[in-house]
C-alpha cells in the first residue's frame, strides 16, 4: 500500500513543497529587506522613495 502513491498525492506534495519553499523565501526576506531599507542601502540604489 506504501509503494502505491497515487499522481493526485504527488502533485500534492509538490505544491506544497514549492508553497513552502516559498513561504520561507518570504519570511526571510522581510527582515533582511526591512535591514537593508534601514541602513539606507535600498535608496542608494534606487529601489525606494
Amino acid at each position: 500500500m506504501a509503494d502505491e502513491i497515487s499522481f493526485g498525492n504527488r502533485l500534492i506534495v509538490g505544491f506544497l513543497r514549492i508553497m513552502v519553499f516559498v513561504l520561507i523565501v518570504i519570511l526571510i526576506a522581510i527582515p533582511v529587506l526591512i535591514a537593508l531599507d534601514f541602513l539606507g542601502i535600498l535608496e542608494a540604489i534606487g529601489l525606494s522613495s
